[in-house]
């Protein structure tokens, strides 16, 4: 999966990514989508 370093700056990205002041909830699940199938997981 993700080494150390990339795993930390994912977490960080995705922890950005659901705090719901920044963006709207439906830009979250798109984004949260997005990250899921490109790791693979198909909706």
């Amino acid at each position: 999966m993700l080494t150390g370093k990339n795993r930390s700056t994912f977490n960080a990205f995705y922890d950005a990514v659901r705090d719901e002041n920044h963006l709207d909830t439906k830009t979250t699940i798109l984004i949260g989508l997005a990250a899921a199938m490109t790791s693979g997981c198909a909706p």
